[in-house]
């Protein structure tokens, strides 16, 4: 009698348990759901957050390019238009030069004469280079070599300074990265820099896997205004300046499908960056 006692509370409590987790256990369960489903939909809206930034940039890169596009047609027709009687105003200069004997006064004029027309063929030059829509020829660019030959590209290399990179690679075309390199740093240089550092980094865009490269003044830097035109073609404060060379770094950089920012503050020197993204990432 004392077992079957036993036997039937033991039961009993079973079915009590058994009860308790029937009413519990669902209860339990959509508890347990309710984080995972909004953990589902933040990702959700966070993709959706990361496809409209993605779109936004390719829309802006899109219409800078339509518009790069556009000004490099009106550069070569300029450029074409004004080296002919360029050709015709340094030929005559240079036969008035032979004509006149070593002493005369007039031999000044003509050598000013070729000097001007020598810069015009300067910026006729970054016109036709600005103009230029090439296809990009990528390869395998070991970085560090492409910061050393940048620097040496300029008398003064002392001012110059680029980072260990190690083995680090990207891909490009190595001539046009060069220049690009190049005339962020000679603008800055020109701008009133004492020095320029080139620096580059493995890293990632928007999920994208790429190289970063920068460079970095300690020149008098922008306002915020200078940096909303800083890649606006023809745009410049200096006073011999053209305003091709840095829109023509940004042309390079989206002809490589990358993107190029600028940070900084009045007197407190700039930071360019850039971003090229690996093949097939």
């Amino acid at each position: 009698m004392h077992d079957t006692l036993l036997v039937v509370l033991t039961v009993g409590i079973l079915f009590v348990v058994l009860a308790i987790a029937l009413v519990l256990l669902p209860r339990l369960l959509r508890e347990k759901e309710k984080p995972q489903r909004v953990t589902e939909m933040d990702m959700m809206l966070a993709s959706f957050q990361t496809m409209g930034s993605e779109l936004k940039a390719l829309k802006e890169q899109l219409v800078v390019k339509e518009r790069l596009a556009a000004l490099g047609e009106v550069s070569a027709g300029i450029a074409h238009e004004f080296r002919n009687p360029m050709s015709v105003i340094s030929g005559y200069a240079r036969l008035l030069l032979k004509s006149l004997p070593a002493e005369d006064d007039r031999r000044e004029l003509a050598e000013g004469i070729l000097q001007e027309i020598g810069s015009m063929n300067g910026v006729m030059t970054e016109l036709l280079s600005f103009s230029r829509s090439e296809p990009i020829q990528k390869t395998s660019v070991p970085v560090q070599a492409l910061l050393i030959e940048t620097m040496r590209g300029f008398p003064d290399r002392q001012r110059i300074h680029s980072a260990e990179t190690g083995t680090l690679q990207c891909a490009g075309d190595a001539t046009l990265l060069r220049q690009a390199l190049k005339n962020l740093a000679q603008n800055a240089l020109e701008a009133g820099a004492r020095d320029v550092w080139l620096r580059a980094a493995s890293g990632e865009m928007s999920g994208k896997k790429g190289v970063w490269l920068t460079v970095q003044d300690n020149g008098p830097g922008l306002d915020e205004a200078g940096q909303e035109k800083i890649f606006t073609p023809f745009y410049t404060t200096k006073a011999d300046g053209t305003g091709i060379g840095l829109a023509l770094v940004q042309k390079i950089v989206l002809a490589h499908g990358g993107t190029i920012t600028v940070e900084s503050r009045k007197g407190e020197g700039a930071l360019f960056r850039i971003f090229l993204p690996s093949d097939g990432a």
